[in-house]
């Protein structure tokens, strides 16, 4: 069973009190609740509504990370769904059913051992993707944590013609180093006070990305700005109870085990709990050979 999210209560989660001006600054935050079920209060509060969903698993300084089951080996983030044009720039509508956590909190990372990770965050925004724009290509990729640089080889790309169409792995460009070198980086995620539906005043996240300039006219004008209330509003958090058809909730296995962490097959299907464990028990590791540092501020990249 499935809770739609309320008017009132995406209201009160788009309106963000926040301070600071580096992305992850945040001196004060709203207390974000979600639906009935699933209140989002702190990193914690996710725990219980993704581990049917997936596996939680400590991953050196990230902390406490969490990655999808049930998904193809050559998975990525924001590649099943659409961009819906918002007056705070674009959403990412989801179609995977923890979607309404995963790309509107938080950072994606890609590691060695458990290929994609997400590592949770308290701040809801639109999307939380860096862009690239140019050749008639239109980009993105998954913002990362503070620290982490984000390559040419994790965006996706699909024609500026086709951008307002479904997205599937299946029609994204992925790894294309021509393309890469055709296009610039746009990356102008901003907090501003706003005041929208029912007179509320506050600061909120906005992602513009390309924007419509990416557009020729003809194309631009079709796309017609949706209140974000009213995107967000489409979204729904199942309900924690309810398992998805054919995933049963995971706990920690034991590397090298059969469904074990960096065991393909386990990427493609769910696989049940050994007795005894609890699903949102992490196992822990440090970091892997993938991962490149850097002392840029959070959301930056190598162009």
């Amino acid at each position: 069973m499935k809770t739609l999210v309320s008017q009132k209560v995406w209201k009160a989660l788009v309106f963000l009190w926040v301070g600071g001006v580096g992305f992850g600054a945040v001196s004060a935050l709203a207390n974000f609740e979600v639906s009935g079920s699933v209140s989002i209060h702190a990193t914690a509060d996710f725990y219980a509504p993704l581990s049917p969903y997936g596996t939680w698993v400590e991953v050196g300084s990230y902390g406490r990370c969490w990655r999808p089951v049930g998904i193809a080996v050559d998975w990525r983030p924001y590649c099943y769904g659409h961009w819906v044009w918002t007056d705070c720039g674009w959403y990412w509508a989801s179609d995977e059913p923890w979607g309404w956590a995963c790309f509107h909190y938080g950072w994606w990372v890609y590691d060695p051992v458990y290929a994609w990770i997400w590592v949770p965050g308290v701040e809801w925004g639109p999307a939380w993707v860096s862009w690239r724009v140019g050749g008639g290509y239109i980009g993105w990729a998954p913002l990362a944590p503070h620290g982490v640089v984000i390559a040419g080889p994790r965006f996706v790309f699909v024609e500026t013609s086709r951008f307002s169409d479904p997205i599937r792995p299946n029609s994204v460009v992925v790894n294309n180093t021509t393309i890469v070198n055709k296009t610039t980086v746009v990356n102008n995620i901003r907090r501003e006070t706003r005041t929208l539906g029912g007179g509320m005043h506050g600061k909120v996240v906005v992602n513009e990305g390309p924007g419509l300039g990416a557009f020729d006219k003809a194309a631009a004008s079709k796309m017609r700005r949706v209140p974000i209330q009213d995107a967000a509003r489409q979204a729904s958090v199942p309900d924690r109870k309810s398992p998805p058809a054919g995933v049963e909730p995971l706990g920690v296995k034991p590397r090298g085990a059969p469904g074990a962490p960096g065991d393909m097959h386990e990427q493609q299907r769910g696989r049940p709990a050994p007795s005894g464990r609890d699903a949102a028990a992490p196992e822990r590791r440090g970091h892997g050979g993938e991962h490149e540092r850097s002392d840029k501020p959070h959301g930056n990249h190598e162009n």
